[in-house]
């Protein structure tokens, strides 16, 4: 029988984990049989949207899509809190961003694709700093739009070297620690393009990690068995000992 494999969104997430207007409805409904609203303007997932991605081999992946997150998502702006914390139950996140970059509305600041993977990095670091350890993947979306091969030349070049361009950046927003992501996967959830090699990278990674945590189970199975190999045994004491007068035997 084949083991179920679980995973979560947060787009940008596997969780999908993103910004507002990412994609990531119409990417869970091309990487599983899942049917969420798609809408072209912001915040079309008001709820948490389950699917199943399936496999030739039987084996599937839940995936969970969470409604966008904005700045400020970590003092519970927007409804922060209540999407975030299904975070916390994921085993990968999958970041989900727009390669033309993100903005809100005309009264927000318009953010760039990396400018937008950098804030969601400190909103996860300011709600909860143990969600930066997951493994994370990004999914670049959008790829069928005008010029977003060059900026998706650009995209890599900042991510392969991100602290070169942190200075851009108000100090606040900056994060301690950035996201090295295990796949970095251009898309479209409109054309399908990238969908299939992104399905590919989720069942890698996953497995990977379930490979990672059974070595290290058995690992601290052996080194309990060796500890207590290297104990010296000693017999408890009788609770009804007998004592006599000790007597030197020459």
């Amino acid at each position: 029988m084949k083991s179920k494999l679980t995973a979560k969104t947060e787009v940008p997430l596997r969780r999908s984990e993103r910004f507002p207007n990412a994609g990531k409805s119409s990417l869970l409904s091309q990487i599983s049989h899942a049917k969420p609203e798609i809408a072209n303007y912001a915040f079309t997932t008001v709820k948490p949207e389950l699917g199943k991605i399936m496999y030739d081999d039987f084996n599937q992946i839940s995936a969970a899509d969470l409604p966008g997150l904005i700045e400020g998502a970590h003092m519970n702006k927007g409804m922060g809190h209540k999407f975030l914390k299904h975070i916390e139950r994921t085993r990968q996140l999958l970041f989900v961003v727009d390669i033309c970059g993100f903005q809100l509305s005309s009264r927000t600041k318009y953010r760039t694709a990396f400018e937008t993977i950098i804030l969601l990095t400190k909103e996860l670091e300011l709600y909860k700093e143990e969600l930066q350890m997951k493994p994370a993947l990004l999914a670049v979306n959008k790829m069928d739009l005008p010029n977003a091969l060059d900026k998706f030349h650009e995209l890599m070049s900042h991510l392969q070297n991100p602290k070169a361009f942190l200075h851009l950046f108000e100090k606040n927003t900056i994060p301690e620690r950035t996201v090295e992501f295990q796949h970095i996967i251009p898309i479209s959830a409109v054309t399908g393009e990238g969908v299939e090699e992104l399905k590919n990278c989720i069942r890698k990674s996953i497995d990977g990690h379930a490979n990672q945590e059974s070595e290290e189970y058995h690992k601290k199975q052996l080194l309990n068995l060796w500890i207590s190999d290297s104990v010296p045994y000693s017999e408890p004491p009788l609770k009804h000992a007998v004592t006599s007068p000790r007597k030197d035997i020459i």
